[in-house]
């Protein structure tokens, strides 16, 4: 995967457009799934969540929204992004480390939480720190492109690849949009987001399929 200074410098870059490209990449629906999201995670009250790659801030919004005494932590790469969020929010819990290097103790976490993130990252690294700061049946909640099936993921490349990528250059750089076509690539199908968590003792308590099965909210708990 890209080099996380590569993914922060991406990132900084695009902070003031994110928000308004993603609600309309999404045909306005990703506020309606990030809730989604929140609300599942949400079994367990009264919770100490972290969201990996928090961005600009408004899955941590969604879940303070539905439990006050949830304690929320943002950590992300950008700086940009954080500063962001906590404009937006106003809370004071935002962290600039790396998914792979989380600041916490072992077993400290109840949820861990990721919108449009885990198929940037190394799943197997990753997954291993979010196992080591997660508390017994807690759970990880991720929101994120699936691959669906083959022809359609062929639709959906050549359209991002060749169609979308003039309108998308407007914004971002060559080498911005790359990064995102290429994160397409390490999308996994629910199946294989299935196999890879239940090989780190984790086992499905939740999913949902949006947009014709090319988005999937997914819940895991650890046994």
């Amino acid at each position: 995967m890209a080099d996380e200074k590569l993914v922060s410098k991406i990132f900084d870059s695009v902070v003031k457009s994110y928000d308004k490209f993603l609600n309309s990449l999404t045909f306005g629906k990703i506020g309606k799934w990030q809730r989604e999201l929140a609300e599942t995670v949400s079994l367990i009250g009264d919770a100490k969540i972290l969201d990996v790659g928090t961005g600009t801030g408004e899955v941590l919004k969604k879940l303070k929204e539905i439990n006050l005494k949830n304690i929320v932590i943002g950590l992300d790469v950008s700086q940009n992004m954080l500063k962001k969020a906590k404009e937006k929010t106003g809370y004071n819990t935002f962290i600039k480390a790396s998914a792979y290097n989380l600041p916490f103790k072992n077993c400290n976490l109840d949820v861990v939480v990721s919108s449009l993130v885990f198929r940037h990252l190394d799943n197997e690294k990753a997954l291993l720190e979010f196992d080591r700061v997660l508390k017994e049946e807690g759970l990880i909640g991720i929101l994120d492109i699936a691959k669906p099936n083959p022809l359609l993921y062929k639709i959906v490349y050549f359209l991002g690849n060749k169609v979308f990528r003039p309108i998308g250059q407007l914004i971002f750089s060559k080498e911005e949009w790359d990064y995102f076509m290429h994160s397409i690539e390490n999308s996994k199908t629910e199946r294989e987001l299935i196999w890879l968590f239940r090989n780190y003792g984790y086992r499905k308590i939740y999913s949902s399929k949006k947009f014709g099965g090319l988005v999937i909210i997914i819940v895991f708990q650890k046994k």
